[in-house]
């Protein structure tokens, strides 16, 4: 008997799951009209201050790769190597008072990040440039031959690079400004 109930509920379960033979709604379709916003745009004169920022600390980044001296002779004599360290030395002061220079020439900012940014900037690019100008002058006064005035000029070398950290990716500091960022990636001078 339990076999016979089973059967039959097989059945209907199957019965019913067969359905009575209409077919599905065909399906609707709801058109739209697609309306992409144009891209937006950024201001000529924010993009004219950020290609002047970039232009100025990626040329600082550039001319250094392009002056750098791999496979230099060793000197010779402790003369020989304040030679060395004092051309090092101006070298270096030369092209961070160009950043100087540039960053200082560069009309006022459009956005007030853009300021703080480069006032930033330029305290680190300017303690860098005297620092590496005083180094090399205290080395170029000392008597030829002396040891010990190449190791405060060395160390002044060091702190120089230091004085910089944080000032080889020019972009970064200004992508919390949308108008700033949108800028960056249409000046020239932002692209390495």
């Amino acid at each position: 008997m339990k076999f016979a109930v089973g059967l039959l509920a097989v059945g209907l379960t199957l019965t019913a799951c067969s359905g009575s033979g209409t077919a599905a709604p065909p399906p609707v379709t709801v058109t739209a009209p697609v309306s992409i916003p144009p891209a937006p745009t950024a201001d000529p004169a924010v993009v004219s201050w950020v290609d002047g920022f970039c232009s100025a600390v990626n040329g600082y980044r550039k001319r250094t790769n392009a002056e750098s001296q791999p496979g230099q002779p060793q000197p010779k004599s402790v003369a020989e190597a304040q030679k060395a360290l004092s051309a090092q030395l101006g070298a270096f002061a030369a092209r961070t008072g160009e950043v100087v220079d540039k960053l200082t020439a560069l009309p006022a900012a459009p956005v007030p990040l853009a300021e703080t940014v480069r006032t930033s900037f330029l305290g680190k690019f300017t303690t860098s440039r005297d620092r590496a100008a005083h180094a090399k002058t205290a080395l170029d006064g000392a008597k030829p031959g002396d040891e010990a005035s190449q190791t405060p000029a060395a160390d002044a070398v060091e702190k120089a690079q230091q004085d910089l950290d944080g000032t080889y990716d020019p972009v970064a500091p200004l992508a919390e400004s949308q108008d700033l960022l949108l800028a960056t990636a249409t000046a020239p001078g932002c692209k390495m």
